[in-house]
């Protein structure tokens, strides 16, 4: 039993190895491979988010593979705190307090598939720079490429000031590329394996 059980152990091993090096790979070409396709949005929608004393327009667009979320605060603070609307954690802003409020805009642009796994940031304090727009004015379908073309390239006025990795999402997707690929083959296996008959015993015969 010990031999028969060595070889399964390690082959399991080895699959669990070659899902791993796949997943990962897999995972790395979603994150790039939208940036690098992406030629138009579908049309950003702007809503109002509020977090504590302060509101934020918040224009948003996702095609396949890309998520992009522009905020902008609002000029005048709340009287009361106020916690409306509902943003995913690597499209929320940092706490307070904020330099030049009416000009602050964050720009965060999230890539990867099925999950985001890379989150890449800009963050405008004065109206010299042009990218992103003001949110609320984000509702055209050009600013998730051109955030795209900025990561690539560094274009319109420079590349993501921060990225952050999401690391719940990064774990999803390299699990399900690894299992999409050795899945089917470890079922596979398991089906063409022969089927040994049982022993015949000493009293039968």
């Amino acid at each position: 039993m010990r031999h028969m059980s060595t070889p399964r152990a390690n082959g399991r091993i080895i699959r669990l190895v070659v899902a791993l090096v796949i997943g990962v790979a897999a995972t790395s070409i979603s994150a790039y491979w939208p940036l690098y396709m992406v030629e138009r949005g579908g049309g950003a929608r702007i809503t109002t988010v509020y977090r504590g004393l302060y509101g934020w327009w918040n224009a948003r667009d996702s095609v396949i593979g890309l998520h992009w979320s522009n905020l902008q605060l609002l000029e005048n603070p709340l009287n009361a705190p106020v916690f409306e609307g509902e943003l995913a954690p690597w499209e929320e802003p940092p706490p307070p307090p904020y330099p030049q409020a009416q000009f602050l805009r964050i720009g965060t642009l999230s890539a990867g598939w099925p999950r985001p796994v890379i989150a890449m940031r800009w963050t405008v304090t004065s109206r010299t720079r042009n990218f992103p727009v003001p949110a609320e004015l984000d509702d055209a379908d050009t600013s998730i490429v051109y955030a795209a073309e900025s990561a690539l390239t560094g274009s319109r006025g420079g590349g993501p000031d921060e990225f952050h990795l999401l690391w719940q999402g990064i774990a999803i997707d390299v699990v399900f590329f690894g299992a999409i690929v050795v899945g089917p083959i470890a079922l596979l296996r398991r089906l063409a394996r022969p089927v040994t008959p049982p022993a015949t015993s000493a009293a039968a015969q």
